[in-house]
């Protein structure tokens, strides 16, 4: 038998060899692969992904580069500029990480990211950027995307899915994050989000019933951040005859949501309905959220921004109308600090000869989770319901706080604006509507703050009150009874100059 024997390499030997494998496996995680501009470079980024290390850097030259690439490696992608370098096209553009597969980290930095379309059955998600769901329990993708552009970009699902399991009792397709669609942790540095759209536009419908995020969508369980950033222009829409729901013109939220010194600007929800009532008071369509739709467990922090020129439309030719929240539906838990509201706009209605409801509530924002505003500014907003022949119900031209609660620390509520145009109805709160129809009663504090110069209009038949405020409890909306006032904690505030009066329930 011949005896095991270990080899001695000289300490010098041992030295020189570390070094190298060091110095080789440094190198090779901080290799950078070019694409485009030059030979030697790869003439697609897909190629160079799949070439690359984890770790690496592609560069990419100044140009228009073919989209649809799936990204499963710890990479950076940084481009000439987004003037300069695009990435155009597929469904989506980028995907980043799988479905119980890898999670990668990636950064992408300096480009465009256009011209994505995903139009699958049933649900369509993320035509510019898809960070997927990595399945029940798992580390999910980080990316973090700057100095970048995320435009033109669609989700539109083609067909429906049929009734039962995705969808319960009734056929659906949903379109989900028309620019971004994150199931991820993600963080966008001066970045642009712009044009993008999830369901229809004015001249191509879609099947979609329920549309969320026509910039961002973010998931249950992710995290998104939003840094020095522009959200802008996009649309969350559905069209008859499948259309029922839309939420975030701007952002859709169920999860950590943070924006500072970002704006949130001229998004765009909208319904346009054929869909019955089944009876009075139950709507089966609802337009919500212009700007940024908060939903319910979601939880979020805006400072130093602007959510500002977001809109909701909202009509039915068969039945009631709901227009909700023209910059923010605040339903989780929402910190608002050193932030303007302003601008955002409202219109609910239905053909003059229905004879159906049409509600219109919160312009600036509608609340039905903790919410709490610290110097900041709700300004200038304004909504409209109208059912000419019908019920008008138009509610906090500024705020509109159903059963939550809501405090205001050293701000301003101002100039904002209520109408309901109707045969019959109500027009609650020009400045802030303080209700409970069902649920729990409302809270609001208000600290050194000012509500001042907010308006409500209405046709004759139509009762309005609360132009600065509107404190009491709703018991019926047809005919229009009232019950007590909810209590109110306030210190060093003030309520004047509201017209045509300043409070009811005070």
């Amino acid at each position: 038998m011949i005896p095991t024997r270990r080899l001695a390499l000289p300490l010098g030997l041992v030295t020189i060899a570390s070094f190298l494998a060091s110095s080789s496996a440094h190198s090779a995680a901080n290799a950078t692969l070019c694409v485009g501009g030059k030979p030697g470079c790869f003439a697609t980024i897909q190629a160079a992904v799949d070439a690359a290390e984890t770790g690496d850097t592609i560069q990419l030259a100044p140009g228009t580069f073919r989209g649809g690439i799936t990204i499963l490696k710890d990479i950076d992608l940084v481009g000439a500029g987004p003037g300069a370098t695009t990435i155009d096209g597929g469904g989506p553009v980028l995907t980043i990480g799988e479905f119980k597969g890898a999670q990668p980290t990636v950064s992408i930095s300096r480009v465009t990211i256009s011209g994505g379309l995903v139009d699958s059955d049933g649900v369509a998600a993320g035509g510019g950027v898809s960070i997927p769901f990595p399945g029940p329990g798992l580390q999910r993708s980080t990316v973090a995307i700057s100095d970048s552009v995320v435009t033109g970009n669609r989700v539109a699902p083609a067909r429906l899915f049929p009734a039962g399991g995705f969808c319960g009792s009734t056929p659906c397709a949903v379109a989900w994050g028309g620019g971004i669609d994150n199931s991820g942790n993600l963080t966008l540095t001066n970045t642009r989000v712009t044009d993008n759209v999830a369901g229809s536009t004015p001249t191509d419908g879609s099947a979609a019933t329920i549309a969320q995020g026509g910039g961002i969508r973010s998931h249950p369980g992710a995290t998104l951040t939003l840094d020095h950033s522009v959200v802008a222009g996009n649309r969350a829409a559905v069209s008859a005859p499948n259309g029922q729901f839309s939420d975030g013109g701007g952002i859709a939220s169920n999860a950590v949501l943070t924006i500072g010194d970002s704006a949130v600007t001229g998004n765009i929800s909208s319904v346009t309905a054929s869909v019955p009532s089944l009876f009075p008071f139950d709507v089966q369509q609802e337009a919500n959220a212009g700007g940024l739709y908060l939903s319910g467990g979601s939880s979020t922090t805006i400072a130093g921004s602007r959510i500002s020129g977001n809109r909701v439309d909202s009509s039915n030719s068969a039945g009631d109308v709901e227009a909700e929240a023209g910059g923010i539906d605040s339903d989780g838990s929402l910190l608002l600090v050193d932030s303007h509201v302003d601008h955002n706009t409202i219109t609910g209605s239905v053909p003059a000869s229905s004879g159906f409801v049409a509600e219109a509530d919160g312009a600036g924002l509608q609340i039905q989770g903790a919410t709490t505003l610290r110097r900041s500014h709700v300004t200038d907003n304004s909504l409209t319901s109208t059912s000419a022949t019908g019920t008008a119900a138009a509610s906090g031209g500024g705020l509109f706080n159903l059963g939550a609660s809501l405090t205001l620390e050293d701000t301003v509520v101002a100039a904002n604006s209520a109408a309901a145009n109707g045969a019959g109805g109500v027009n609650l709160g020009g400045g802030i509507a303080n209700v409970q129809f069902f649920g729990p009663p409302p809270e609001l504090t208000l600290t050194d703050s000012v509500i001042v110069a907010n308006r409500l209009a209405a046709t004759p038949g139509v009762a309005s009150q609360g132009a600065g405020l509107f404190n009491l409890e709703v018991t019926n909306l047809d005919p229009f009874t009232t019950g007590n006032p909810f209590p109110v904690t306030s210190a060093g505030s003030v309520i004047e100059g509201n017209k045509p009066d300043d409070c009811a329930g005070c």
